[in-house]
């Protein structure tokens, strides 16, 4: 039977090559090394992307017994980045040019009993008309063999692939779909066999079906699957489905994968997903991580999944290029929505340019065609300009590798050469005051099938640590697209520009390396925008206010309006727990989002008349006059220039009695600290409840977002969130505390061990080493008591 090994331990690396080095066991200047691996480790900013871009060695030893040698054997490598030149005792096998997909050598006629040599040469230089080099890119392409290697040990005769696909049955009827396998074959003995399929649904079999023809090379079976439960966003139901190759009782070969069934389309009236509309809200996603650039395990792969299921995404797009099988699978599992992208941003090249990009869409289907989780092929260059002759041969090409999935390719251009099946527009318009997305009559030529994949981004790029008024506009405008994504019933979506910071070229970004356009920072702390999209998708009761709530943030001490991001029915706001007032989503401001957020522009409500210093109608008068001081200045509405100054006149009131109040409900500069609490209702009940304002206190407190570690088929990554947190429930976001990091032998620090917050929180990654048991992290906080995690670690078995 097929096997598949992990080859993630036991590489030597040398960052350099030199023709000696070929059939050369021990390389010099090498270092022990595991994979995924990156050829330099970087800083986090402020570092030149030439530094990781040279031609390294690797080189490993397999050793085989003589049974092994009775079957066809397969490397398979999950991606190297740029170049791959790879050598088999000595003798070059094949040379794989592109950096996003996965590739084959087949090593079946050079390997030999006993110690074999396998060398990878990497050259991570961006070679021209190589995708996506050529031109300039808005992202960093890091080196190295930065997902995992494995040996496939397969019989001679064996499946080489299986596609698996569902649609409805013809009885139309909900509970019944129609599975169609296409199984390709290698088949060396030329003798007669025949597959059966079996299908199971939490390890129940509900299929079990052995087709009398005798394979070809390519072949296709369809059955009948009764009681289906279809895969959806809410219940992402997954099928194992084990494929036998047989002749006879004999079993030759077993090939395995998970499938769901569900029918997924777009049409110009929007997206279906088993039948029943969707609007699709989602963010583009980076494969990089700081240091290490594209090289993390498993681990990583699913945390970015999830976290973009937990903040409120039903799709993501794979900008720009594939991405690991890992974070895919984690789509299938968690109801994620997936578009697909071949590599590439804006520059089509030359012929051969142009051919890579037909392998790169061709090993994209390939690898990836069983995810149900996948509902479109990007399938042209990102922003490139149109090229009929190109992407005609492109789309017919992904067409006839999948004929059940729609075809789609990304734009910034109006009106342009559709090809495609879905016109999919990278739409810029909004700039905080006008619309939040052009009418799709503008964009495209007809009516036809249309999703916006980019927007925001680059037009208001905001740091976690900027001023707060910049990161609360940067929530709005992400809500003012998503409005404008609901307002259309022709759009099938928007997916905002992007779930994290990431590292990008010298000429784009603030010249740090980075580009600050995501809804996340590097290691995926939240900014304020990230809650924009978790208050419109979660279905856990959530209210993230947008504020620390302190007035000498702002000019002139006027907190003029707070954003409540939240999907809560409304709230109740107390200010040091005394009742303000009620508070609802703002409907008028937007009327198609699911959950509008609320926006508090008076901080005072009743406080003023429980006071009962001044008669119930004075004191509402009075509240109001001192809201409106505080939203417009002197130019208030004249109307309220008016009656202050009446009061005044009248006396009324006296000076003593607006400055007074302006301190104490509007400045806040009471004698006691002023905290707020912020109630959020549902169905009249109260489910969650949050603190923000004034603190005394603050600390500096760490998270792992894991207890577990398992150090198997390659070693296994966790992620550390270090952050000052205040007692009032407020951010410090101007804290930038040192940290010294230290952990025990059972971890490896990835990055260095001297940092400091940035915006009140930074976070680090550790690995796990070949020890198991429980391992600690330590956290020296300058002048502060060090903080101790502890994690266990396990030896783990093959992800086979």
């Amino acid at each position: 039977m097929r096997q598949r090994i992990p080859l993630n331990f036991d590489w030597q690396f040398t960052p350099d090559f030199k023709s000696e080095y070929i059939n050369q066991t021990i390389l010099p200047n090498s270092q022990s090394i595991m994979i995924p691996h990156t050829m330099k480790e970087v800083p986090f900013h402020y570092f030149d992307e030439e530094d990781y871009q040279f031609i390294g060695t690797y080189n490993r030893i397999l050793s085989f017994d003589e049974s092994m040698l009775e079957h066809t054997l397969m490397l398979e490598f999950g991606a190297v980045m740029n170049i791959a030149k790879v050598y088999f005792n000595g003798e070059l096998q094949q040379i794989h040019e592109g950096g996003y997909t996965p590739f084959f050598v087949d090593i079946t006629q050079k390997a030999k009993p006993g110690d074999n040599l396998l060398q990878v040469v990497v050259d991570s230089t961006e070679i021209d008309n190589v995708p996506p080099f050529g031109h300039l890119i808005d992202y960093l392409a890091f080196s190295g063999i930065y997902r995992e290697v494995y040996l496939q040990v397969l019989p001679k005769t064996h499946m080489k692939s299986i596609h698996a696909s569902t649609e409805e049955a013809p009885s139309l009827r909900p509970e019944e779909m129609a599975l169609a396998l296409h199984v390709k074959i290698a088949n060396e003995s030329k003798k007669e066999y025949q597959i059966r399929i079996h299908l199971y649904f939490e390890e129940i079999e509900v299929l079990d079906v052995l087709f009398e023809e005798t394979i070809t090379e390519e072949n296709f079976y369809s059955a009948l699957v009764e009681k289906v439960q279809r895969w959806n966003l809410d219940d992402p139901i997954l099928y194992r489905l084990k494929v036998e190759l047989v002749s006879g009782k004999d079993v030759i070969d077993i090939y395995e994968t998970h499938i769901g069934f569900r029918t997924a389309v777009f049409t110009p009236e929007g997206f279906s997903l088993n039948g029943n509309k969707i609007k699709l809200i989602g963010l583009n996603r980076h494969q990089s991580y700081p240091y290490v650039g594209y090289a993390m395990p498993k681990s990583m792969q699913v945390l970015d999944a999830d976290l973009l299921k937990e903040y409120g995404c039903n799709i993501v797009r794979t900008s720009h290029y594939m991405q690991s099988e890992h974070f895919v699978r984690r789509c299938d599992e968690i109801g994620l929505l997936v578009l697909e992208e071949v590599p590439g941003w804006q520059y089509i090249g030359d012929e051969h340019f142009q051919e890579l990009t037909m392998q790169n869409i061709e090993a994209m289907i390939e690898a990836h065609f069983n995810h149900p989780s996948i509902v479109t092929w990007g399938v042209r260059i990102n922003e490139s300009k149109d090229s009929h002759e190109f992407y005609q041969k492109t789309n017919e090409l992904a067409r006839k590798l999948d004929p059940t999935r729609q075809t789609s390719g990304v734009r910034n251009t109006k009106k342009g050469d559709f090809l495609e099946d879905i016109y999919t527009y990278n739409d810029f318009v909004h700039s905080g005051y006008n619309v939040g997305l052009e009418s799709p009559n503008k964009v495209t030529k007809g009516y036809i099938p249309y999703l916006v994949t980019e927007h925001n981004g680059h037009m208001f790029p905001t740091k976690k640590f900027d001023q707060e008024e910049r990161r609360v506009e940067h929530a709005i405008r992400h809500l003012n697209v998503i409005d404008s994504a609901f307002a259309y019933k022709r759009i099938s979506g928007a997916i905002g520009w992007c779930l994290a910071d990431y590292n990008t070229h010298i000429q784009f970004g603030s010249n740090d390396r980075i580009c600050y356009h995501g809804v996340m920072d590097s290691f995926r702390i939240p900014k304020y925008a990230a809650y924009s999209y978790q208050s419109q998708l979660s279905e856990e009761p959530m209210l993230y206010v947008a504020s620390n709530m302190i007035p000498g943030d702002h000019s002139e001490f006027k907190l003029q309006e707070v954003v409540v991001l939240t999907n809560c029915d409304y709230m109740k706001l107390y200010k040091n727990d005394q009742y303000v007032g009620e508070y609802y989503p703002n409907t008028d401001i937007y009327p198609n989002l699911p959950h509008p957020p609320i926006i508090i522009d008076d901080f005072i409500g009743e406080l003023i008349i429980r006071e009962g210093k001044y008669p119930n109608k004075l004191a509402k008068t009075l509240s109001h006059l001192l809201t409106s001081y505080n939203l417009h200045g002197f130019d208030m509405p004249l109307r309220d220039k008016i009656q202050m100054g009446w009061l005044l006149l009248t006396k009324k009131i006296t000076y003593e009695d607006v400055f007074q109040p302006f301190e104490d409900f509007v400045a806040m500069q009471t004698n006691a600290p002023v905290v707020f609490r912020f109630d959020g209702y549902i169905d009249d009940e109260l489910v969650v409840s949050t603190k923000r304002g004034h603190s005394k206190h603050s600390e500096i407190k760490a998270s792992l977002n894991t207890d577990e570690l398992i150090h198997g088929p390659t070693f296994d990554v966790a992620r550390v969130i270090v952050k000052r947190e205040i007692d009032s429930g407020s951010e410090a976001t101007y804290s930038n505390q040192a940290i010294e990091i230290k952990t025990s032998s059972e971890l490896e620090l990835i990055g260095p061990k001297n940092l400091a917050l940035i915006g009140g929180s930074i976070g680090f990654y550790v690995k796990t080493t070949e020890k198991t048991g429980k391992a600690t992290i330590t956290i020296k906080p300058a002048g502060e008591n060090e903080i101790r995690l502890t994690i266990n670690i396990k030896k783990g078995i093959s992800d086979n």
